[in-house]
């Protein structure tokens, strides 16, 4: 493969609570070479999320622990489901669900440290690894959320989690999009006498051509209504997203940023699922596989 340089453009909103009310853009200049990653570091990586995530909250836990990404090859292509990138949006999506307005003050102060803490340690892995900026974003995010915390509403407290778990992913995606994937550890099965199984690279195999995705979902009840809001990450060109209940389908417009979201009249509805396409003429062809949420 030919070496290139390429600009990459990377925007890390986190919101008047998180950054002081400043949106910055971040423009960085990275080569993008034929390079693997070493098995050896996605494995400490993989070790360091598992640890991290027994800081966190019970029910942040039990929800997240079944998407920690176990194959090595998907790991940091943030276009695969089992990816880092996509673990932090759902332990994300976790956190912003952790409050329970039963539970006194000091009870969900004591949660949103918890989670603070395993964003912090999940943080901590990879920042030797971002950019100036993203590290600068990131931990000023950290300093805002611990500060909040006890002297900010916990709904507030629990929105900014949410956001930095969003922007970690989003800094881990765009790490991931320097390399070729991970390198597969090879075990020499006839050693000589005097040596021991070694582990080395097999040759570069040419790239899967990467996957449009559903990163983030929720549905929320409004009376007798379902709010469905989500992102895309497209590779292909979509226009729609089918939302099916025990309804039916409803398709709604994406933006230019591929954000989508529908109130729909569902008052039994339990889960939603989503889809998102290309509509035309009264068909559509999905780009995305279906993503599903428990309405909250």
């Amino acid at each position: 493969m030919t070496k290139q340089v390429w600009k990459k453009t990377v925007t890390l909103i986190l919101g008047a609570l998180l950054v002081g009310g400043m949106i910055n853009t971040l423009t960085t200049t990275q080569a993008h070479a034929d390079v693997m990653i070493p098995y050896s570091t996605y494995q400490s990586d993989l070790n360091g999320i598992e640890s991290a995530l027994t800081k966190a909250s019970s029910d942040v836990k039990g929800d997240t622990s079944v998407e920690l990404p176990e194959d090595p090859k998907d790991a940091y292509d943030s276009s695969e489901t089992d990816s880092f990138a996509n673990y932090f949006y759902a332990l994300a999506d976790s956190m912003d669900n952790v409050i329970d307005y039963s539970d006194p003050d000091t009870v969900q102060d004591r949660l949103l440290k918890e989670n603070l803490e395993c964003l912090n340690d999940s943080y901590a892995i990879f920042r030797s690894r971002l950019t100036d900026g993203e590290r600068i974003q990131l931990d000023a995010a950290a300093a805002n959320i611990n500060n909040a915390i006890g002297n900010e509403d916990e709904d507030t407290v629990s929105d900014m989690e949410q956001s930095f778990g969003y922007s970690l992913g989003n800094a881990v995606s765009d790490y991931g999009d320097n390399y070729d994937g991970v390198a597969t550890p090879v075990i020499n099965t006839n050693p000589t006498p005097s040596s021991t199984p070694v582990t080395t690279a097999q040759p570069q195999a040419t790239p899967a051509p990467k996957k449009s995705y559903i990163f983030k979902l929720s549905a929320t009840t409004s009376k007798k209504y379902v709010k469905v809001t989500g992102s895309a990450k497209l590779y292909k060109s979509a226009n729609y997203a089918r939302i099916h209940t025990y309804k039916g389908n409803k398709y709604t417009k994406l933006n230019s940023n591929h954000n989508f979201h529908k109130k729909i009249y569902a008052p039994k509805a339990k889960t939603v699922k989503v889809t998102v396409g290309h509509y035309s003429n009264g068909h559509f062809t999905s780009v995305t596989s279906t993503k599903t949420v428990h309405v909250n």
